[in-house]
Protein backbone atom coordinates (compact mmCIF):
# COMPACT_ATOMS: atom_id res chain seq x y z
CA UNK A 1 0.00 0.00 0.00
CA UNK A 2 1.82 3.31 -1.00
CA UNK A 3 0.79 6.66 0.34
CA UNK A 4 -1.62 9.31 -1.29
CA UNK A 5 -0.65 12.73 -1.61
CA UNK A 6 -2.64 15.40 -2.49
CA UNK A 7 -2.86 18.99 -3.31
CA UNK A 8 -6.18 20.89 -3.09
CA UNK A 9 -6.38 24.63 -4.84
CA UNK A 10 -7.99 27.54 -3.34
CA UNK A 11 -9.28 30.60 -4.34
CA UNK A 12 -10.79 32.42 -1.28
CA UNK A 13 -12.99 35.30 -1.27
CA UNK A 14 -11.41 38.64 -1.10
CA UNK A 15 -14.11 39.36 1.50
CA UNK A 16 -14.47 35.85 2.89
CA UNK A 17 -10.69 35.59 3.97
CA UNK A 18 -10.64 35.54 7.36
CA UNK A 19 -14.37 33.21 7.32
CA UNK A 20 -11.83 30.81 4.96
CA UNK A 21 -8.77 30.73 6.83
CA UNK A 22 -10.64 29.38 10.25
CA UNK A 23 -12.85 27.37 8.33
CA UNK A 24 -9.68 25.58 6.96
CA UNK A 25 -7.83 25.68 9.87
CA UNK A 26 -11.09 23.68 11.73
CA UNK A 27 -11.30 21.24 8.86
CA UNK A 28 -6.87 20.97 9.49
CA UNK A 29 -7.21 20.49 13.50
CA UNK A 30 -9.48 17.98 13.04
CA UNK A 31 -7.68 15.69 9.80
CA UNK A 32 -4.97 16.17 11.39
CA UNK A 33 -6.47 13.70 14.49
CA UNK A 34 -7.76 10.94 12.19
CA UNK A 35 -5.73 7.68 11.27
CA UNK A 36 -3.70 7.87 8.22
CA UNK A 37 -3.12 11.45 7.97
CA UNK A 38 0.62 12.41 8.03
CA UNK A 39 0.54 16.08 6.61
CA UNK A 40 -2.16 18.58 6.29
CA UNK A 41 -0.98 21.56 5.83
CA UNK A 42 -2.39 25.07 4.31
CA UNK A 43 -0.04 27.27 2.48
CA UNK A 44 -0.27 30.18 0.04
CA UNK A 45 1.17 30.70 -3.84
CA UNK A 46 3.93 33.54 -3.16
CA UNK A 47 3.87 33.97 -7.02
CA UNK A 48 0.13 34.70 -6.81
CA UNK A 49 -1.44 35.98 -3.75
CA UNK A 50 -4.93 34.53 -2.70
CA UNK A 51 -4.43 31.12 -4.35
CA UNK A 52 -3.73 28.60 -0.96
CA UNK A 53 -2.78 25.29 -1.88
CA UNK A 54 -3.77 22.57 0.92
CA UNK A 55 -0.90 19.77 0.68
CA UNK A 56 -1.92 16.41 1.70
CA UNK A 57 -1.03 13.18 2.81
CA UNK A 58 -2.47 9.99 4.02
CA UNK A 59 -1.29 6.75 4.91
CA UNK A 60 -3.17 5.12 1.78
CA UNK A 61 -6.06 6.26 -0.75
CA UNK A 62 -8.75 4.05 1.55
CA UNK A 63 -7.81 6.38 4.79
CA UNK A 64 -8.20 9.22 2.04
CA UNK A 65 -11.49 8.05 1.11
CA UNK A 66 -12.81 7.48 4.47
CA UNK A 67 -11.63 11.39 5.84
CA UNK A 68 -14.00 12.41 2.92
CA UNK A 69 -16.59 10.92 4.88
CA UNK A 70 -16.16 12.47 8.27
CA UNK A 71 -18.40 14.94 9.55
CA UNK A 72 -15.90 17.58 9.46
CA UNK A 73 -15.54 17.18 5.97
CA UNK A 74 -18.65 17.54 5.18
CA UNK A 75 -19.01 20.82 7.52
CA UNK A 76 -16.60 22.51 5.16
CA UNK A 77 -18.31 21.33 2.13
CA UNK A 78 -21.54 22.85 3.27
CA UNK A 79 -19.60 26.17 3.54
CA UNK A 80 -17.16 25.93 0.56
CA UNK A 81 -18.45 27.58 -2.13
CA UNK A 82 -19.09 30.77 0.44
CA UNK A 83 -15.87 30.72 0.90
CA UNK A 84 -14.07 30.40 -2.24
CA UNK A 85 -14.36 32.83 -6.31
CA UNK A 86 -14.02 29.00 -8.07
CA UNK A 87 -13.99 25.54 -7.58
CA UNK A 88 -11.72 23.94 -5.77
CA UNK A 89 -9.64 21.59 -7.58
CA UNK A 90 -7.78 18.40 -6.01
CA UNK A 91 -4.49 16.34 -7.98
CA UNK A 92 -3.71 13.14 -6.66
CA UNK A 93 0.18 12.17 -6.66
CA UNK A 94 1.67 8.81 -6.23
CA UNK A 95 5.38 8.77 -4.89
CA UNK A 96 8.03 8.03 -7.39
CA UNK A 97 10.27 6.25 -5.22
CA UNK A 98 10.87 5.95 -1.62
CA UNK A 99 13.96 6.72 -0.05
CA UNK A 100 15.92 3.83 1.79
CA UNK A 101 17.88 4.22 4.86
Amino acid sequence: MSPLYLVATIHPRPDRVNDARAALHTLIAASLAEEGCEMYDLVEDVQTPGTWLMLEKWTSRAQWDTHMLTAHNAAFGAVANDLVSEPITLVFYDPVSSPTR
